[in-house]
């Protein structure tokens, strides 16, 4: 075994980490053990990565934002109960482009408020929804495709519980089992898991200089393939 502190202890030792705790800490907790029914994990592995939640590493947000599709209920809430939602002037743009539609009649019909910085606001239950499915799903705006992720992450970072999607903890509870795995990795296939992380640092190397959203379409892009041959396999 490697004499280095394991993936989870770094985490804990972060000057940034902030432990995860609460109502929903406990469900992510009952949803990991779950789905960790392979043994011997150890709880104590699974109680640490529920904790160490406080931290997410950007190739974690992007894994979150691949599974979002593949865990959607397809319940609508996020057309319905979000209040708002802010898209910029390109995106209500591509929306009119999909639907074949003029900008202005589109603009009209949604009734989006001009915020005067090139962005709308629209009120929801958005208007494009019919039957709890999106009808612009493949041009829905930026705001749209990052739900739940994004408001999850936030309220995560403000210290407070998101209720606003029911696969939220679901997406928590993955990221749980993931830190359990290389936990019990690290344990027993130390170098397995070694070159593991030395392909990840590469892939993230290759893809430095690129702008932050750039990246991380890239990274959820890798993401949803995997995501997808897990499916077909």
């Amino acid at each position: 075994m490697s004499e280095e502190r394991s993936p989870l202890d770094r985490l804990l030792a972060r000057q940034d980490f902030k432990p995860f705790a609460g109502r929903h800490a406990f469900h992510v907790l009952e949803l990991s053990k779950k789905r960790l029914k392979t043994p011997p994990i150890r709880d104590e592995d699974v109680l640490k990565a529920v904790s160490s939640l406080g931290v997410v590493l950007e190739t974690e947000v992007a894994m979150i934002v691949a599974l979002q599709q593949a865990l959607c209920t397809r319940c609508g809430n996020c057309c319905r109960n979000r209040g708002t939602i802010r898209l910029r002037k390109e995106e209500l743009q591509g929306v009119a482009d999909h639907l074949h539609v003029e900008y202005k009649r589109l603009k009209d019909q949604l009734r989006a408020t001009p915020m005067g910085d090139g962005t709308f606001v629209v009120a929801q239950p958005c208007r494009l929804l019919r039957n709890n499915l999106c009808t612009v799903y493949p041009a829905r705006p930026g705001t749209c495709r990052g739900y739940p992720a994004s408001d999850l992450l936030a309220s995560m970072g403000r210290n407070k519980p998101f209720d606003g999607c029911p696969i939220a903890d679901q997406l928590l509870a993955e990221v749980v089992v993931k830190r359990v795995l290389e936990e019990q990795m690290w344990r027993e296939h130390p170098e397995e898991l070694k070159a593991l992380a030395e392909g990840r640092r590469g892939e993230l190397a290759g893809l430095a200089e690129l702008p932050q959203s750039e990246r991380m379409r890239r990274l959820v892009e890798g993401y949803s393939r995997s995501i997808a041959r897990g499916r077909t396999q």
